[in-house]
């Protein structure tokens, strides 16, 4: 078992399969949550939140913001580019802020460990393992994964270079493109 023993160590999920209940995950103590489409609907238990960023394709009840993405390697560098910026733009603000996809697994978990890396100058990967320790389930789609180590690079200027070394990236179609 994990360390709070109430998730297993290893979790197989489905492909496609999303909870049928609210997943809602703080991610530390910062008013930053990540959580499934359940989250994003008035009737999520309760809880609610001052922004929530949809990066799935249909808009939830409670969307301030629809960034559509798709959990595979088709999001063009601009759609990404503009969830996260969102993202970072609402952490900034007062306020909470829930990033939602359908399962609260993948499309989130990028988003949210590329707005922690970038926000709070720290590697994505260093960045995923925070979000990680709130929602063990959380695995970016390897080409997510790939674009939030490429904008975590566009933003730290000099490092990039050692940065991307770290991830063992190429940059293939970096951040201009």
């Amino acid at each position: 078992m994990s360390r709070d023993s109430t998730e297993p160590d290893l979790f197989v999920r489905p492909f496609g399969y999303a909870a049928d209940q609210p997943v809602v995950r703080r991610l530390g103590d910062r008013d930053l949550y990540l959580g499934n489409a359940h989250a994003a609907r008035p009737d999520n238990r309760g809880q609610s939140f001052d922004h929530v960023v949809s990066l799935t394709r249909s808009v939830e009840l409670a969307t301030t913001h629809h960034c559509p993405l798709t959990d595979d390697a088709e999001n063009d560098w601009r759609a990404f580019a503009n969830a996260v910026d969102t993202a970072r733009q609402l952490y900034r603000r007062d306020g909470s802020v829930l990033i939602h996809c359908k399962a609260g697994v993948s499309r989130s978990s990028a988003v949210a460990a590329t707005t922690v890396a970038v926000e709070e100058a720290l590697a994505f990967v260093n960045a995923l393992c925070l979000v990680q320790d709130a929602r063990p389930h959380a695995i970016p789609h390897p080409a997510l994964h790939e674009q939030g180590v490429l904008y975590v690079a566009a933003e730290s200027g000099p490092s990039t270079r050692r940065l991307l070394d770290a991830e063992n990236l190429a940059v293939r179609d970096g951040p201009e493109n």
